[in-house]
């Protein structure tokens, strides 16, 4: 039972540095992007490893663009982890082709570890380390550490290849962009009038969801003051959202399912604001350092916050409560602030300046 953490330093502890290495993080864009400050302390400890990710299907894209990842393999799916693409025979399969790999070490980056290290020991690595939580059998596991409770998602996971012997290398997020990716985001917003400003109404998480009726209220009211262009950003998942937003804001552009990964961070990159929920699209906000607005669930940005200081605003319910929401309010007042740093023009008084803003300054 792990009650302690067990293998610190199993990189130096190892009978010849490992050739090749699985890492899972089979999970969604955000919490990919969380991985990639673990990703990179892991490739400057290991220089000459092949790093392999599996991950979704969906970020392949993403996975390729990493400067610290030198393969991609789909995840087949798995009981308790993405079990919408779970299928015995191709999973059984799957684990038949990886054990054929001969992996010198494989890392499970997922999370608590109750269903991941399972998966990851199937995968037949010479040695396996990951997190599980405190009380849970770990005997197979060459190292552990326990899962915490509570703190910033780059954090736990730096924390675990730290322990393995990994240092870190900073805590910023890493999403590259190519020349490609730029030029079609340019030609998408084309002649819209300045200053442009994005949404993303979605999240795969239902109660990380605000209520489309502050988006629209938002909107417009930006619209009234500033001028320029609202246009809605996201992927086909979103799209029945941003077909209510495009029929109640006026003159709004509809770009949802238009752009893919890259394209899309080319054009956070192009917007004086970007209001999104807590969601994917944040996190590549983030790590673009586009001006962004973030609405957060009471207690989500301890988690999923920015980290460095920047054009961020990670916005809070002010009332407590688990069903409280950011107020419209609330979101005016940051965007106000950020539209007048990204346009140079004086902020509109909107009461006061909230905690969440010290990150904008």
């Amino acid at each position: 039972m792990v009650e302690h953490a067990h293998g610190e330093n199993l990189l130096s502890l190892l009978p010849r540095p490992p050739h090749k290495v699985a890492l899972l993080r089979a999970s969604r864009l955000g919490d990919f992007l969380c991985t990639s400050p673990a990703l990179r302390a892991l490739r400057h400890a290991l220089p000459e490893a092949e790093l392999v990710m599996i991950t979704l299907p969906a970020l392949q894209d993403a996975v390729v663009r990493s400067p610290y990842l030198d393969g991609f393999i789909a995840f087949p799916g798995y009981p308790g982890i993405a079990q919408q693409f779970f299928d015995p025979r191709r999973a059984l399969d799957f684990f038949r082709r990886m054990q054929r790999e001969r992996f010198d070490l494989a890392i499970q980056l997922q999370g608590s570890g109750v269903y991941a290290n399972p998966f990851t020991l199937m995968l037949g690595a010479a040695s396996t380390a990951g997190f599980a939580r405190p009380g849970d059998d770990t005997s197979l596991l060459d190292a552990c550490l326990p899962w915490p409770d509570h703190g910033h998602e780059i954090r736990r996971l730096l924390g675990l290849v730290g322990f393995l012997g990994a240092l870190p290398r900073g805590e910023e997020m890493t999403y590259p962009l190519f020349p490609s990716d730029r030029a079609n985001a340019q030609a998408l917003l084309a002649g819209l009038p300045q200053p442009i400003i994005g949404l993303h109404p979605g999240s795969h998480d239902p109660r990380r969801r605000w209520p489309l009726e502050r988006f629209v209220e938002v909107a417009r009211t930006l619209h009234r003051r500033y001028g320029g262009s609202i246009v809605l950003l996201g992927g086909a998942t979103v799209s029945e959202e941003a077909a209510v937003l495009e029929a109640r804001i006026p003159g709004c552009r509809n770009l949802v399912g238009r752009t893919a990964l890259g394209p899309f961070g080319a054009a956070l990159t192009r917007l004086a604001l970007f209001i999104t929920n807590d969601s994917g699209p944040a996190h590549v906000a983030y790590a673009l350092r586009a001006p962004t607005i973030t609405l957060y669930r009471a207690g989500g940005r301890e988690r999923y916050g920015p980290l460095a200081e920047g054009p961020f605003a990670p916005l809070e319910p002010a009332d407590a409560g688990a069903d409280a929401l950011v107020s419209v309010d609330q979101a005016l007042q940051a965007a106000d602030t950020l539209l007048a740093d990204a346009t140079g023009k004086e902020r509109i008084p909107c009461g006061e300046t909230s905690e969440a803003l010290r990150y904008a300054r």
